[in-house]
């Protein structure tokens, strides 16, 4: 997780990631607050960053969702643009030849 992260914008970023994921698997929040025993107001509040939820909580999220908890603060993607291209320059920029090697032809692959 990026160290530059404050509560506030980890809130937010949970709740974008835990959205995604309901979404991905068709869930409705009011169908999530049913798997999890969680209120739909809960849910939409943990989704719009108002909320943190417990560790407990969380729990029952990703299992309603069918991911392992860590699997919720997977959102570097869920960055702008801008601040992609600035993480993606930085990390290119520590890479060996070898590894820029290997970005090159993922990256080629993707694009093409």
């Amino acid at each position: 997780m990026d160290e530059n992260i404050d509560m506030s914008n980890l809130k937010k970023l949970l709740g974008k990631r835990i959205k995604e994921l309901r979404i991905a698997k068709h869930y409705t929040q009011e169908y999530l607050a049913e798997l999890t025993d969680l209120g739909s107001t809960s849910i939409s509040k943990i989704e719009t960053g108002l909320y943190h939820p417990s560790d407990e909580n969380l729990e029952k999220i990703a299992e309603a969702l069918g991911v392992e908890p860590y699997k919720l603060y997977m959102f570097n993607h869920l960055k702008s643009a801008s601040e992609l291209r600035e993480e993606l320059l930085r990390l290119i920029s520590s890479a060996d030849d070898n590894d820029i090697k290997l970005i090159y032809r993922i990256v080629e692959g993707l694009i093409d």
